[in-house]
Protein backbone atom coordinates (compact mmCIF):
# COMPACT_ATOMS: atom_id res chain seq x y z
CA UNK A 1 0.00 0.00 0.00
CA UNK A 2 1.40 3.84 -1.32
CA UNK A 3 1.31 5.92 1.76
CA UNK A 4 1.09 9.43 1.86
CA UNK A 5 0.49 12.52 4.38
CA UNK A 6 -1.52 15.40 2.68
CA UNK A 7 -2.24 18.33 4.88
CA UNK A 8 -5.45 20.34 3.43
CA UNK A 9 -8.16 22.70 4.64
CA UNK A 10 -10.48 19.98 6.26
CA UNK A 11 -9.38 19.03 9.80
CA UNK A 12 -11.36 15.72 9.09
CA UNK A 13 -9.26 14.46 6.37
CA UNK A 14 -6.53 15.40 7.55
CA UNK A 15 -6.80 13.20 10.91
CA UNK A 16 -7.99 10.76 8.78
CA UNK A 17 -5.05 10.70 7.07
CA UNK A 18 -3.17 10.58 10.32
CA UNK A 19 -4.56 7.75 11.89
CA UNK A 20 -4.15 5.53 8.49
CA UNK A 21 -0.37 6.99 8.34
CA UNK A 22 0.38 5.15 11.72
CA UNK A 23 0.37 1.60 10.69
CA UNK A 24 3.12 2.54 8.34
CA UNK A 25 5.15 5.28 9.88
CA UNK A 26 8.09 4.77 11.81
CA UNK A 27 6.95 7.43 14.54
CA UNK A 28 3.82 8.70 15.06
CA UNK A 29 2.89 12.28 13.11
CA UNK A 30 0.70 14.64 14.95
CA UNK A 31 -0.93 17.66 13.62
CA UNK A 32 1.45 20.15 15.49
CA UNK A 33 4.44 18.06 13.90
CA UNK A 34 3.27 19.12 10.33
CA UNK A 35 2.75 22.58 10.75
CA UNK A 36 5.57 23.36 8.37
CA UNK A 37 3.68 21.22 5.70
CA UNK A 38 1.07 24.18 4.57
CA UNK A 39 -0.84 23.44 1.07
CA UNK A 40 0.07 25.96 -1.65
CA UNK A 41 2.99 26.68 0.48
CA UNK A 42 6.16 27.95 -0.51
CA UNK A 43 8.12 24.87 0.47
CA UNK A 44 9.02 22.95 -2.11
CA UNK A 45 9.64 18.89 -2.38
CA UNK A 46 13.87 19.86 -1.88
CA UNK A 47 13.19 21.70 0.78
CA UNK A 48 11.53 18.30 2.52
CA UNK A 49 14.15 16.27 1.62
CA UNK A 50 16.70 18.57 2.53
CA UNK A 51 15.47 19.06 6.35
CA UNK A 52 18.38 18.37 9.07
CA UNK A 53 19.11 14.56 8.63
CA UNK A 54 22.55 13.78 7.34
CA UNK A 55 21.35 10.73 5.46
CA UNK A 56 18.02 10.29 3.65
CA UNK A 57 16.64 6.83 2.77
CA UNK A 58 15.11 7.06 -0.66
CA UNK A 59 13.85 4.22 -3.12
CA UNK A 60 13.40 4.19 -6.80
CA UNK A 61 11.10 1.18 -8.27
CA UNK A 62 11.55 1.32 -12.34
CA UNK A 63 12.71 -0.80 -15.08
CA UNK A 64 15.92 -0.96 -14.38
CA UNK A 65 17.19 -2.62 -17.23
CA UNK A 66 15.40 -0.28 -19.80
CA UNK A 67 16.96 3.01 -17.75
CA UNK A 68 20.68 1.65 -18.15
CA UNK A 69 20.33 0.57 -21.90
CA UNK A 70 18.42 3.80 -23.28
CA UNK A 71 20.41 6.31 -21.80
CA UNK A 72 21.45 7.56 -25.11
CA UNK A 73 18.24 8.30 -26.05
CA UNK A 74 17.81 9.98 -23.03
CA UNK A 75 14.10 8.85 -22.28
CA UNK A 76 11.90 9.79 -19.41
CA UNK A 77 10.41 6.72 -18.02
CA UNK A 78 7.92 5.84 -15.39
CA UNK A 79 8.72 5.38 -11.81
CA UNK A 80 7.82 4.93 -8.10
CA UNK A 81 9.67 7.57 -5.50
CA UNK A 82 9.86 7.49 -1.46
CA UNK A 83 11.55 8.49 0.82
CA UNK A 84 11.75 8.92 4.69
CA UNK A 85 11.58 12.44 5.95
CA UNK A 86 13.59 13.56 9.25
CA UNK A 87 10.17 12.95 11.18
CA UNK A 88 10.16 9.37 9.81
CA UNK A 89 7.58 10.18 7.42
CA UNK A 90 7.19 8.24 4.56
CA UNK A 91 6.66 9.82 1.52
CA UNK A 92 5.68 8.22 -2.06
CA UNK A 93 5.17 10.32 -5.66
CA UNK A 94 4.99 9.16 -9.16
CA UNK A 95 7.85 10.22 -11.09
CA UNK A 96 9.29 10.15 -14.64
CA UNK A 97 13.26 9.67 -14.34
CA UNK A 98 15.87 9.44 -17.48
CA UNK A 99 19.67 9.71 -17.28
CA UNK A 100 21.23 13.08 -17.02
CA UNK A 101 24.18 14.99 -18.19
CA UNK A 102 27.45 14.53 -21.19
CA UNK A 103 29.72 12.68 -19.55
CA UNK A 104 28.59 10.74 -16.71
CA UNK A 105 25.65 9.60 -18.53
CA UNK A 106 27.87 7.32 -21.42
CA UNK A 107 31.15 6.87 -18.59
CA UNK A 108 29.22 5.42 -15.76
CA UNK A 109 28.22 2.17 -15.14
CA UNK A 110 25.17 3.79 -13.60
CA UNK A 111 24.50 7.24 -15.01
CA UNK A 112 23.24 10.10 -12.91
CA UNK A 113 19.23 10.81 -13.06
CA UNK A 114 16.67 13.62 -13.02
CA UNK A 115 13.36 13.32 -11.87
CA UNK A 116 10.21 14.99 -12.39
CA UNK A 117 7.90 15.00 -11.07
CA UNK A 118 3.67 15.89 -11.57
CA UNK A 119 2.95 19.85 -10.38
CA UNK A 120 -0.68 19.08 -9.52
CA UNK A 121 0.78 15.74 -7.20
CA UNK A 122 3.27 18.09 -5.69
CA UNK A 123 0.21 20.72 -5.09
CA UNK A 124 -1.93 18.26 -3.90
CA UNK A 125 0.71 17.34 -0.98
CA UNK A 126 0.79 21.07 -0.03
CA UNK A 127 4.08 21.82 -2.15
CA UNK A 128 5.07 24.64 -4.65
CA UNK A 129 5.29 23.35 -7.79
CA UNK A 130 9.27 22.94 -8.20
CA UNK A 131 8.97 19.60 -9.96
CA UNK A 132 12.23 18.76 -10.68
CA UNK A 133 15.28 17.21 -9.10
CA UNK A 134 19.23 15.72 -9.87
CA UNK A 135 20.35 12.90 -8.33
CA UNK A 136 23.89 11.94 -8.47
CA UNK A 137 24.69 8.31 -8.42
CA UNK A 138 27.36 5.74 -7.63
CA UNK A 139 28.79 6.22 -11.11
CA UNK A 140 30.56 2.58 -10.81
CA UNK A 141 29.62 -0.50 -9.78
CA UNK A 142 32.52 -0.76 -7.07
CA UNK A 143 30.81 -0.13 -2.93
CA UNK A 144 34.12 1.02 -1.65
CA UNK A 145 34.50 2.91 -4.89
CA UNK A 146 31.78 4.74 -5.30
CA UNK A 147 30.81 5.50 -1.57
CA UNK A 148 34.27 7.50 -1.67
CA UNK A 149 33.41 9.26 -4.54
CA UNK A 150 29.81 10.42 -3.98
CA UNK A 151 30.84 10.87 -0.61
CA UNK A 152 33.60 13.46 -1.56
CA UNK A 153 31.82 15.56 -4.21
CA UNK A 154 29.11 15.98 -1.70
CA UNK A 155 31.59 17.24 0.79
CA UNK A 156 33.06 19.48 -2.28
CA UNK A 157 29.43 20.79 -2.58
CA UNK A 158 29.06 21.37 1.17
CA UNK A 159 32.53 23.22 1.16
CA UNK A 160 31.24 25.85 -1.30
CA UNK A 161 27.82 26.26 0.58
CA UNK A 162 29.94 27.87 3.39
CA UNK A 163 31.88 29.89 0.99
CA UNK A 164 28.07 31.54 -0.89
CA UNK A 165 24.40 31.24 -0.17
CA UNK A 166 25.25 31.40 -4.00
CA UNK A 167 25.40 27.86 -4.65
CA UNK A 168 23.57 24.63 -4.76
CA UNK A 169 22.36 22.73 -2.02
CA UNK A 170 22.68 18.70 -1.85
CA UNK A 171 21.05 16.11 0.26
CA UNK A 172 22.52 12.82 1.10
CA UNK A 173 20.42 10.09 0.30
CA UNK A 174 21.33 6.53 0.68
CA UNK A 175 19.09 4.60 -2.37
CA UNK A 176 17.72 1.48 -3.26
CA UNK A 177 16.92 1.02 -6.63
CA UNK A 178 14.13 -1.89 -7.22
CA UNK A 179 13.29 -3.35 -10.79
CA UNK A 180 9.67 -3.02 -11.58
CA UNK A 181 10.06 -5.87 -13.40
CA UNK A 182 12.00 -8.05 -10.50
CA UNK A 183 11.65 -6.81 -7.39
CA UNK A 184 14.29 -9.32 -6.34
CA UNK A 185 16.66 -7.25 -8.52
CA UNK A 186 17.69 -4.38 -6.50
CA UNK A 187 20.64 -1.76 -5.83
CA UNK A 188 21.61 -0.16 -2.78
CA UNK A 189 23.80 2.40 -2.90
CA UNK A 190 25.03 6.25 -1.63
CA UNK A 191 23.86 9.31 -3.78
CA UNK A 192 22.83 12.55 -3.38
CA UNK A 193 20.58 14.94 -4.79
CA UNK A 194 21.25 18.51 -6.00
CA UNK A 195 18.96 21.15 -6.05
CA UNK A 196 17.50 21.89 -9.35
CA UNK A 197 18.58 25.18 -11.39
CA UNK A 198 14.81 26.30 -11.08
CA UNK A 199 15.10 26.05 -7.87
CA UNK A 200 18.05 27.81 -7.43
CA UNK A 201 16.76 30.82 -9.30
CA UNK A 202 13.83 30.95 -7.48
CA UNK A 203 15.42 30.93 -3.70
CA UNK A 204 17.82 33.68 -5.07
CA UNK A 205 15.28 35.52 -6.63
CA UNK A 206 17.70 35.42 -10.21
CA UNK A 207 17.29 34.41 -13.55
CA UNK A 208 19.22 31.77 -15.25
CA UNK A 209 20.80 32.47 -17.93
CA UNK A 210 21.85 29.67 -20.90
CA UNK A 211 23.67 31.73 -22.98
CA UNK A 212 27.48 31.29 -24.04
CA UNK A 213 29.48 33.84 -24.34
CA UNK A 214 29.79 35.87 -20.86
CA UNK A 215 32.67 37.73 -20.53
CA UNK A 216 34.80 38.32 -17.06
CA UNK A 217 33.86 42.03 -17.52
CA UNK A 218 30.04 40.90 -17.14
CA UNK A 219 30.51 39.40 -14.17
CA UNK A 220 29.98 40.49 -10.40
CA UNK A 221 33.63 40.39 -9.66
CA UNK A 222 33.35 39.28 -6.20
CA UNK A 223 31.37 36.29 -7.05
CA UNK A 224 33.18 35.46 -10.07
CA UNK A 225 36.29 35.89 -7.56
CA UNK A 226 34.76 33.18 -5.35
CA UNK A 227 34.42 31.14 -7.46
CA UNK A 228 37.54 31.05 -9.34
CA UNK A 229 39.47 30.55 -6.01
CA UNK A 230 37.40 28.35 -5.01
CA UNK A 231 38.00 26.19 -7.96
CA UNK A 232 41.62 26.92 -7.29
CA UNK A 233 41.33 25.84 -4.46
CA UNK A 234 39.84 22.28 -5.06
CA UNK A 235 41.89 21.69 -7.73
CA UNK A 236 39.19 21.70 -10.12
CA UNK A 237 39.41 22.91 -14.17
CA UNK A 238 36.94 21.16 -15.85
CA UNK A 239 34.63 24.29 -15.80
CA UNK A 240 34.45 27.62 -17.90
CA UNK A 241 32.19 29.92 -17.93
CA UNK A 242 32.25 31.40 -21.41
CA UNK A 243 31.13 27.90 -22.87
CA UNK A 244 28.88 27.61 -19.34
CA UNK A 245 30.46 23.78 -18.60
CA UNK A 246 29.60 22.76 -15.44
CA UNK A 247 28.06 26.47 -14.54
CA UNK A 248 25.28 27.87 -13.83
CA UNK A 249 24.44 31.99 -14.31
CA UNK A 250 22.25 34.02 -12.35
CA UNK A 251 21.20 36.84 -13.67
CA UNK A 252 20.38 38.91 -10.47
CA UNK A 253 17.67 41.60 -10.29
CA UNK A 254 20.51 44.48 -9.70
CA UNK A 255 21.69 43.28 -13.33
CA UNK A 256 24.58 41.38 -11.98
CA UNK A 257 25.71 38.02 -12.87
CA UNK A 258 26.95 34.99 -11.08
CA UNK A 259 28.59 31.79 -11.32
CA UNK A 260 27.60 28.44 -9.53
CA UNK A 261 29.93 25.86 -10.14
CA UNK A 262 28.68 22.70 -10.02
CA UNK A 263 30.33 18.42 -11.16
CA UNK A 264 33.69 18.44 -9.24
CA UNK A 265 34.31 14.91 -10.22
CA UNK A 266 37.46 15.54 -12.44
CA UNK A 267 38.82 18.21 -9.07
CA UNK A 268 41.31 16.74 -6.91
CA UNK A 269 39.33 16.67 -4.00
CA UNK A 270 37.25 14.10 -5.85
CA UNK A 271 39.65 12.41 -7.72
CA UNK A 272 37.56 10.42 -9.97
CA UNK A 273 39.03 7.08 -11.87
CA UNK A 274 37.90 8.39 -15.56
CA UNK A 275 39.00 12.41 -14.56
CA UNK A 276 40.94 13.82 -16.54
CA UNK A 277 43.75 16.80 -16.81
CA UNK A 278 42.39 19.55 -18.72
CA UNK A 279 45.70 20.36 -21.10
CA UNK A 280 44.14 23.07 -22.65
CA UNK A 281 44.84 25.02 -19.51
CA UNK A 282 48.12 23.33 -18.93
CA UNK A 283 46.89 21.35 -16.51
CA UNK A 284 49.54 18.18 -16.74
CA UNK A 285 47.84 16.11 -13.82
CA UNK A 286 44.19 15.86 -12.20
CA UNK A 287 44.57 17.51 -9.21
CA UNK A 288 47.39 20.29 -10.11
CA UNK A 289 46.43 23.36 -9.34
CA UNK A 290 45.55 26.18 -12.22
CA UNK A 291 44.05 29.23 -11.61
CA UNK A 292 41.30 29.98 -14.39
CA UNK A 293 40.02 33.05 -13.11
CA UNK A 294 39.49 36.63 -14.32
CA UNK A 295 42.18 38.01 -12.08
CA UNK A 296 45.88 38.75 -13.51
CA UNK A 297 47.77 39.40 -10.12
CA UNK A 298 46.90 38.25 -6.20
CA UNK A 299 46.34 41.69 -5.80
CA UNK A 300 43.11 41.70 -7.29
CA UNK A 301 41.99 39.26 -5.17
CA UNK A 302 43.33 40.74 -2.02
CA UNK A 303 39.66 40.81 -0.24
CA UNK A 304 38.87 37.40 -1.40
CA UNK A 305 42.12 35.83 -0.68
CA UNK A 306 41.31 37.39 2.92
CA UNK A 307 37.88 35.86 3.31
CA UNK A 308 39.34 32.40 2.62
CA UNK A 309 41.58 32.50 5.21
CA UNK A 310 38.99 33.60 7.36
CA UNK A 311 37.18 30.64 6.57
CA UNK A 312 40.36 28.09 6.90
CA UNK A 313 39.17 26.95 10.09
CA UNK A 314 35.34 26.25 9.30
CA UNK A 315 36.57 24.38 5.52
CA UNK A 316 38.96 21.99 7.90
CA UNK A 317 35.81 21.52 9.86
CA UNK A 318 33.40 20.31 7.94
CA UNK A 319 36.13 18.12 6.60
CA UNK A 320 37.28 16.84 9.37
CA UNK A 321 33.67 16.54 11.20
CA UNK A 322 32.27 14.97 7.97
CA UNK A 323 32.76 10.81 9.74
CA UNK A 324 30.91 9.29 7.08
CA UNK A 325 33.78 9.47 4.75
CA UNK A 326 37.11 7.33 5.63
CA UNK A 327 39.16 8.77 7.78
CA UNK A 328 42.36 8.18 5.85
CA UNK A 329 40.17 10.14 2.66
CA UNK A 330 39.05 13.10 5.22
CA UNK A 331 43.30 13.66 6.06
CA UNK A 332 44.14 13.27 2.20
CA UNK A 333 41.67 16.09 1.33
CA UNK A 334 42.43 18.21 4.74
CA UNK A 335 46.42 18.18 3.58
CA UNK A 336 45.16 19.00 0.06
CA UNK A 337 43.35 22.32 1.37
CA UNK A 338 45.87 23.21 3.91
CA UNK A 339 48.67 22.84 0.67
CA UNK A 340 46.06 26.07 -0.87
CA UNK A 341 46.86 27.77 2.48
CA UNK A 342 50.09 27.86 2.73
CA UNK A 343 50.12 28.86 -0.85
CA UNK A 344 48.30 31.94 0.02
CA UNK A 345 49.35 32.29 2.71
CA UNK A 346 51.07 36.03 2.14
CA UNK A 347 49.95 38.40 -1.21
CA UNK A 348 53.46 37.09 -2.16
CA UNK A 349 53.58 33.20 -2.48
CA UNK A 350 49.91 33.66 -3.88
CA UNK A 351 51.37 36.04 -6.59
CA UNK A 352 53.73 32.98 -7.26
CA UNK A 353 51.76 30.08 -6.88
CA UNK A 354 48.31 31.20 -8.64
CA UNK A 355 50.32 33.19 -11.47
CA UNK A 356 53.72 31.89 -11.86
CA UNK A 357 54.14 28.77 -10.77
CA UNK A 358 52.03 26.79 -13.53
CA UNK A 359 55.11 24.97 -14.93
CA UNK A 360 55.30 23.26 -11.53
CA UNK A 361 53.52 20.36 -10.49
CA UNK A 362 51.67 21.44 -7.34
CA UNK A 363 48.74 18.87 -7.16
CA UNK A 364 47.97 15.63 -5.97
CA UNK A 365 45.40 12.95 -6.89
CA UNK A 366 43.40 11.14 -3.87
CA UNK A 367 43.80 7.44 -3.77
CA UNK A 368 41.15 5.49 -5.23
CA UNK A 369 40.03 1.93 -3.45
CA UNK A 370 40.87 -0.40 -6.07
CA UNK A 371 42.97 1.38 -8.86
Amino acid sequence: MKTRIVKTNFVLLAIFALISFNSCASSTAFDEDLSSYQPHSDQSLFMVMNNNQQMLEMTIVTELDSLLQKRKNVEYQAADFSFVDEKGILHNFQANIKPRGKFRRMTCDFPPLKLKFSKKELEAAGLNEMNELKLVTHCVDDKDVSKGLVLREYLAYKLYNEMTPHSLRVQLARITYIDKNNPDTRISRLGFVIEDEEELSWRTNSDIVKTMGTKPIDLSPSHEKIASVFQYMIGNTDWSIEMLRNVELLHRKDGSLVPVPYDFDFSGVVGAPYARPNVDVGQRRVGERVFMGAAKSSSELYATLSYFRSKKSKLLDIVNDFSLLDNNDRLAIKEYIEGFYEEIDTQESAQYSLFEKNSIANGMVLPVKGQ
